[in-house]
């Protein structure tokens, strides 16, 4: 199930997931990034490697809506191929705990 809203907080780089049950998470751009289910980024993590993942800089250029599947998120970095699944996403945010912060 896709979330109600995802509010873009660049100042934090950050995005919050706002779910229809009031659950609500942040994911910072570097956690999307690291976390890019892409076959690229997979082999790289599989390998020992993590890609441009580490780089602390990292923002987002632009959120893709994939149908009613997904997001594909497009990093200053270029990378562009992962397609995050609404329940990917979920799982992973919710890995790291609410936010417990006021946007």
């Amino acid at each position: 199930m896709a979330p109600e809203s995802i509010v873009d907080h660049r100042a934090r780089a950050a995005l919050e997931f706002c779910w229809g049950d009031g659950e609500r998470y942040l994911a910072t751009y570097q956690l999307l990034r690291a976390s890019c289910p892409c076959a690229d980024c997979k082999v790289l993590r599989a390998a020992g490697g993590d890609g441009n993942a580490g780089d602390d800089n990292v923002q987002l250029a632009d959120i893709q809506p994939v149908g009613a599947y997904g997001v594909q998120f497009v990093f200053s970095d270029g990378h562009d191929r992962g397609i995050f699944p609404w329940g990917f996403l979920r799982e992973l945010v919710e890995g790291r705990g609410r936010s417990g912060m006021t946007p």
